[in-house]
């Protein structure tokens, strides 16, 4: 893994950062020297950062779904500290439950948010980098940009939408000095889970599958929970490398999902060549 200089202070821009791996992140990065501007729709927390890093951080107002809103805190960002070096998209929440029992509002207002308004971060963003030939994209996603299970289907239904996007883009603007990370953490100490927002409609027919997996996401085990301070740490490696992954899985526990994932996927590959190769032209 070769590594920029450790010791060059970099602009970062993170959405989301009024707690959980956000606010983490943001200071990490000031700990480290960087400079920071962080948003969310409610900067009371994020003041703290302010005060502790006069000069270095930047507390600005931002709810992602405001395209608008989203311009103005790049320009602020660039006003302030001259440019931008990272932007974490990290802006996001989880709706959880059957498919079939979300509604239309609650499917767009969740991808107003994880999807479009990480969209309107990049639209706003992306010129600077582009005029700079330069920047890191780190895009917060987590196992479910890989997989699905009951009752997690609308979230991994976002992660996945943007994760293709981020496929893309990443080979779009790789010319151009613009690299992007996916980043694929299994639960983090965050109480993310536990602030979901539940699909509209109880359907008594989803108790074993969408319910159950509710039951087990109140309670993971230890090993599937990885420490915020040490995400935030890795994440502050990762965009300090010139040749950074695509995808970044999170935790051990992560990281055993998605090849048990990815094995499943091989092994259907294998199982059905025969079928798969009929459809060629003979």
């Amino acid at each position: 893994m070769t590594k920029e200089d450790p010791k060059r202070q970099r602009t970062w821009l993170i959405t989301g950062t009024s707690s959980g791996v956000g606010y983490a992140t943001a200071k990490a990065a000031l700990e480290h020297g960087d400079l920071v501007a962080a948003t969310a729709r409610d900067t009371s927390a994020v003041r703290q950062l302010t005060g502790a890093f006069p000069g270095r951080a930047l507390a600005l107002q931002l709810d992602v779904r405001d395209e608008e809103g989203t311009r103005t805190a790049v320009s602020r960002t660039v006003e302030e500290f001259g440019g931008i070096d990272v932007v974490f998209n990290n802006a996001g929440y989880a709706l959880v439950g059957p498919v079939e029992g979300t509604s239309d509002r609650q499917a767009r207002d969740l991808f107003d948010t994880g999807f479009f308004g990480g969209l309107n971060v990049l639209r706003a963003a992306l010129p600077v980098l582009r005029g700079q030939r330069s920047g890191h994209v780190l895009q917060m996603s987590s196992i479910f940009g890989q997989m699905s299970f009951p009752a997690t289907g609308m979230l991994a239904a976002v992660k996945q939408a943007m994760g293709g996007a981020t496929q893309a883009m990443a080979a779009e603007l790789a010319p151009l000095g613009i690299r992007f990370t996916q980043l694929e953490p299994g639960g983090i100490s965050t109480g993310f889970l536990a602030k979901w927002t539940l699909a509209a409609h109880d359907i008594p027919d989803y108790a074993e599958t969408a319910g159950a997996t509710l039951d087990s996401l109140k309670d993971l085990p230890p090993e599937a929970v990885a420490d915020v301070s040490r995400v935030a740490a890795a994440i502050l490696k990762v965009a300090g490398t010139d040749k950074p992954p695509m995808r970044l899985a999170l935790g051990g526990w992560a990281e055993g999902m998605i090849r048990q994932e990815i094995a499943g996927r091989s092994a259907d590959l294998d199982n059905w060549s025969r079928l798969t190769r009929s459809v060629d032209p003979s």
